[in-house]
């Protein structure tokens, strides 16, 4: 059985692919084509790297809209080693829904289409610990990953991995915005509990503010901030129900607010108001009639 967190990125990949800020998007792909010009006329390929990789969703949406160089060598890193497995799985019928031809290697794989080469390798491990490779970066993308994790960490862990100039492309940053249609009288204090939940009571770093927050970061870490701009979350249904698998994401989201809220002491949420809250909005998901917005930023930087 696919495992929850698995279902969930797998889930969002339709969520992403509306929210991305396109043109933050096209000038990162100009930034990587360009590094390819640039080089000595070698065979070299462009690297990248991934931080927080999850099933792979961010290669094959690059892959499939035409956003990667010619020649590419992508080395996606994530801790979860049943992400990384699922991704194995998952990408090479991906990649050859977009044309591709694939062929598997122990650690990746290779695939194919006319002039592209793709090369992937799928690794297990901490991205913010991991060494860098002897050639260095042209890129690092870091998708819904610097809100939880340290930003100042992150930032300097891919300045490490990043040659001179390189791009660091951060989407999907989450930057304190989540609201659920139809209203509930519950809704502002489950918003401000749920974020206060990121910033200050959960066993891990992030923040609710990461989006903005990385606006002042990335220069004081010694990074030009070359775009930005929003890329919000929007899932609604279509004639009473969801499109693709984005039923699933919706309740991967409401289970994660309810988790995030029953770690407060029943003085901020008591635990039939909480209940309350949930049962509504599943309520509202199982007939069609829950909408979410939920706030985000695209960052694009040069190292």
């Amino acid at each position: 059985m696919t495992d929850a967190v698995q279902a969930f990125l797998a889930s969002k990949r339709t969520v992403d692919d509306r929210a991305l800020n396109r043109r933050v998007l096209e000038q990162f792909s100009t930034g990587l084509a360009r590094r390819q010009r640039d080089g000595s006329g070698t065979a070299e390929p462009v690297r990248i790297v991934e931080f927080g990789a999850g099933v792979g969703t961010m290669i094959a949406r690059l892959a499939s809209w035409g956003h990667l160089p010619d020649r590419v060598s992508y080395r996606a890193i994530d801790r979860n080693e049943e992400t990384i497995a699922y991704a194995r799985e998952h990408l090479p019928a991906w990649l050859e829904d977009a044309g591709y031809e694939v062929s598997r290697s122990d650690d990746g794989l290779l695939a194919r289409s006319g002039k592209r080469r793709l090369e992937v390798h799928l690794e297990v491990g901490d991205a913010l610990a991991v060494t860098g490779e002897e050639t260095a970066a042209d890129a690092v993308v870091a998708a819904a990953f610097l809100d939880v994790v340290d930003l100042e960490t992150a930032l300097s862990a891919a300045r490490e991995q990043l040659a001179d100039d390189g791009l660091l492309y951060a989407p999907i940053t989450f930057d304190g915005g989540t609201t659920f249609v139809p209203p509930h009288p519950l809704d502002e204090r489950v918003e401000r509990l749920y974020h206060r939940h990121m910033d200050e009571v959960r066993d891990q770093p992030g923040s609710s503010q990461a989006g903005r927050d990385l606006l002042t970061a990335l220069p004081d870490a010694g990074y030009d901030v070359l775009a930005a701009g929003g890329a919000d979350w929007i899932v609604r249904p279509r004639e009473g129900a969801y499109p693709h698998d984005e039923s699933t994401f919706l309740e991967s989201l409401l289970e994660t607010i309810d988790g995030a809220l029953a770690d407060y002491p029943e003085t901020e949420l008591d635990a039939t108001s909480r209940r309350q809250w949930l049962e509504t909005r599943r309520d509202q998901l199982e007939r069609g009639e829950l909408v979410l917005v939920a706030h985000h930023l695209d960052v694009l930087a040069r190292a």
